[in-house]
């Protein structure tokens, strides 16, 4: 989002497992990422996103119309509540419950191949030429689906060809390969998500 801005900014790395108390007292709910825009604190990827999308309006990546807006908000906050969770299930799942939470991820993974197909995209990005919060959103979401395939031994389907088309754009686009996590740390950081009968067979 910052970079596809060429918004300067700093970074500050936060060890969520052991958070400094100065940390808590700028994010009240322990999370990151926190935005310290001169002492304006923000926090909440999806509204930090919207904060820095109205303050730096040289790139624009919302809609035009309230109409625009609105339906790239429903397709963040499917992001949010429907494939990252989706994600999560499908890592955490015991083996008794796997094909379920399967089965659960690919139905968001369908709504999201069928809305694409509906409207001609990805071209290259979600809502065509131009980047926007939606592509922002997904981007890192994405990333991490390349640590089901290490850790569950789980592909997505040939079927969602759409949203394979558009995680391949996203990957190869400057400004998230200018962020993308190695795949080994991705892996260390989500082998703790896993249930211990599975843990235990991961090398």
């Amino acid at each position: 989002m910052l970079s596809e801005k060429k918004i300067p900014f700093q970074v500050t790395e936060i060890d969520l497992k052991n958070k400094p108390d100065w940390f808590l007292e700028v994010s009240p709910y322990g999370k990151v990422p926190v935005l310290d825009h001169d002492g304006e604190l923000v926090y909440e990827s999806a509204v930090i996103n919207e904060y820095l999308d109205e303050t730096f309006t040289d790139v624009p990546m919302m809609g035009a119309t309230p109409a625009e807006r609105a339906n790239l908000r429903i397709w963040i906050d499917f992001c949010n509540t429907r494939i990252q969770p989706g994600l999560v299930s499908v890592l955490r799942a015991e083996p008794g419950e796997f094909e379920a939470k399967v089965q659960a991820f690919e139905e968001s993974l369908a709504m999201l191949e069928d809305y694409l197909a509906q409207n001609g995209t990805p071209d290259p990005f979600f809502a065509g030429k131009r980047f926007t919060l939606v592509d922002a959103t997904y981007a890192p979401a994405f990333e991490r689906f390349a640590t089901l395939r290490q850790l569950r031994g789980y592909e997505i389907p040939g079927r969602f060809a759409r949203v394979r088309r558009w995680m391949d754009n996203l990957a190869a686009h400057p400004s998230v390969q200018a962020h993308a996590i190695p795949l080994e740390e991705l892996v260390a950081n989500y082998t703790g998500f896993l249930p211990e009968s599975v843990r235990q067979h991961v090398a």
